[in-house]
């Protein structure tokens, strides 16, 4: 079984979740938002983000695809480009609001 598939698994069999399919950047977003709000800190690891949200980004986003974590790694690059995120270094990241879109 395909390492995405497992996640997927597991993370429906854990929450029960079958909302409606969100886009990547959307439950990307969504993550950076959760992670921040856990954690107290608006700076954040793309490794971290993978080892905590990756499983529900799988399921939310209804994801068939062979390398999840490369489409992560772009749309994080995206919310950087549109000054959602702020880069520190490579792997690093900072939110620059409350909540990440």
């Amino acid at each position: 079984m395909a390492p995405q598939q497992s996640a997927k698994s597991l993370y429906a069999q854990r929450t029960g979740m079958s909302a409606r399919r969100l886009t990547w950047r959307e439950s990307v977003a969504a993550a950076v938002t959760r992670l921040i709000q856990r954690s107290g800190r608006r700076t954040f690891s793309r490794d971290e983000l993978i080892h905590h949200e990756l499983p529900r980004m799988v399921e939310e986003t209804h994801s068939d695809g062979q390398t999840p974590w490369q489409t992560v790694s772009r749309i994080l690059q995206e919310l950087r480009d549109d000054g959602q995120l702020e880069f520190l270094r490579p792997g690093k990241y900072r939110a620059l609001g409350e909540k990440v879109r």
